[in-house]
């Protein structure tokens, strides 16, 4: 069940005023007495890179990812420094196989916000579809240090604990997986893990 954390897209329509964006590249002061044109200029560049990334969230959601990815371009072109940006291309371009593009992406976010969990643990998973299982733990392990209720990264980090040998690794993630996916109220992967479990106890 190794997969992305997609519902983590970000998504932006309002593009006039971003409030609280964890990667706006300029800071938006209401009523501020005096805008320098230098400000002016980062704030148009800015709104041309929230339009090309709107539409590049509007591709991914209808399917059309190389699109989308195309879009993201686009508004990195306006914004280097769009966090957002990097981690919904590194999404898409996982999606369409190119994982080292993907991490090159992840590990972008994460320099401009090295407290966003979800790119660790989208990295986590890319690493691991490479073989990287090493990286996939330390990923898995950052990505709970910051979101201890992320029960797909202690069923993940269980898979590749479980790849390793390290049996009773494995068999406290899945356990912690299935209480988190319980008091979730996500029937399907709890039980998915407690079969996990019951395997692993097994051999």
């Amino acid at each position: 069940m190794i997969k992305l954390d997609h519902g983590f897209l970000i998504v932006l329509f309002n593009t006039a005023i971003v409030i609280n964006h964890p990667y706006s590249a300029t800071a938006f002061t209401v009523n501020s007495p005096l805008i320098s044109p230098t400000i002016i200029a980062d704030n148009a560049n800015s709104s041309q890179a929230d339009e090309y990334f709107n539409q590049g969230v509007s591709l991914y959601k209808s399917g059309n990812k190389q699109g989308a990815i195309e879009k993201f371009n686009q508004a990195l072109k306006f914004n280097p420094n769009y966090g957002d940006t990097y981690y919904n291309r590194g999404i898409a371009r996982d999606d369409l196989g190119d994982k080292q593009g993907a991490i090159a992406d992840y590990n972008q976010a994460l320099k401009l916000n090295p407290n966003f969990a979800p790119a660790y643990y989208n990295r986590g998973v890319a690493r691991y579809k490479l073989g990287d299982k090493q990286g996939a733990i330390a990923d898995y392990n950052q990505a709970l240090k910051l979101n201890p209720n992320n029960a797909d990264a202690y069923y993940n980090r269980g898979l590749v604990r479980k790849d390793m040998g390290d049996k009773q690794g494995a068999i406290a993630d899945f356990q912690k997986a299935a209480n988190l996916f319980k008091e979730q109220d996500n029937q399907k992967y709890y039980q998915d893990a407690i079969d996990k479990l019951t395997a692993i106890q097994k051999q």
